[in-house]
């Protein structure tokens, strides 16, 4: 990925998560990205487009987010805890505005199938990742047991934005992890 389309996917996610979906605009994002005026329009001809590198970008850093987390060969529930409240904290920190601007990505998505399906590759890419280390540790049914670690890590996500004052006990994750096991 080229350096300047870099800067404006990571300047657009700026935007989508401090101001909204209204702050989506080429002219907008070069502006925050610091570019010459006309550069995003160079990568990313219509605002579908921009919205589809968008989404991607969040895919990448999720990537990134999760493989400095987890580690398959320590594997062990106590591990996937461990790397699940990491992703949870991290979501809800310091790649915060990340959250937010997925989740208003995924409102816009309620009304916008090329969106809704452009985030749904990235959550299967995460359920994934996560059904393969499910069956790595042993689940009976690593697809079923992803996706309800997957809804618990939103919730706590989703609570993490609105209610950063309310955190999750280890102990209480690791319990939800033990039982997508068995």
């Amino acid at each position: 990925m080229s350096q300047n389309r870099t800067r404006a996917l990571d300047a657009a996610l700026r935007l989508l998560g401090t101001q909204g979906l209204h702050a989506l605009t080429h002219g907008k994002v070069d502006s925050a990205a610091g570019l010459p005026r006309g550069s995003t329009s160079n990568h990313f001809r219509t605002r579908a487009a921009l919205v589809r590198g968008v989404v991607e970008r969040l895919e990448e850093r999720d990537r990134e987010l999760w493989a400095g987390l987890y580690d398959a060969s320590l594997a062990g529930p106590e591990h996937m805890a461990d790397a699940a409240i990491g992703f949870v904290t991290a979501a809800t920190t310091t790649d915060r505005v990340l959250t937010v601007a997925r989740y208003t990505l995924a409102m816009e998505g309620a009304h916008n199938p090329e969106v809704r399906a452009s985030l749904a590759r990235g959550s299967e890419l995460i359920h994934g990742w996560t059904s393969r280390a499910l069956a790595d540790l042993g689940a009976a049914d690593p697809d079923a047991a992803s996706r309800t670690l997957m809804a618990y890590a939103d919730g706590l996500i989703m609570r993490g934005i609105t209610r950063p004052e309310i955190t999750e006990p280890r102990e209480r994750v690791l319990r939800v992890i033990r039982s997508c096991l068995s």
